[in-house]
């Protein structure tokens, strides 16, 4: 038995000092820096500073040509509103429907599904 690990030890001091196992770190330390890098940068790449394309609103542009009763026109159009509408001026506060009326510029938007009822406007009030 003494015999084999002597064996073993002479094998031993004729590796070289950077012999295979040492190859190995740098190859462990490349692949470690890498996924470290793809990591940290991987974020930045991404896709998620993006909107979905379902939360993008096309707004319709146009000037209010009649307010009645449920109904208004929009460049001689009709629309009614939704019940749950949203009306905002320009700066993003809220309107009542007593605030729309002709000649006022307008962009706004269709239900989904219908074509002839708003559920978002923006109204243009004269500054």
């Amino acid at each position: 038995m003494n015999r084999n690990i002597e064996s073993w030890v002479v094998g031993l001091r004729h590796l070289p000092a950077n012999g295979p196992v040492c190859q190995v770190t740098p190859v462990i330390a490349t692949v470690v820096l890498v996924l470290t890098l793809i990591a940290m940068l991987g974020p930045s790449f991404s896709f998620a500073e993006e909107a979905p394309p379902a939360a993008v609103v096309l707004y319709r542009d146009g000037k209010i040509t009649g307010v009645y009763e449920t109904t208004i026109q929009i460049d001689h159009k009709t629309f009614s509103l939704a019940p749950e509408v949203a009306i905002l001026d320009r700066h993003n506060d809220p309107l009542s429907e007593r605030d729309i009326r002709v000649d006022l510029d307008v962009k706004y938007h269709l239900l989904k599904g219908t074509t002839d009822k708003i559920d978002q406007m923006i109204v243009f009030l004269p500054e």
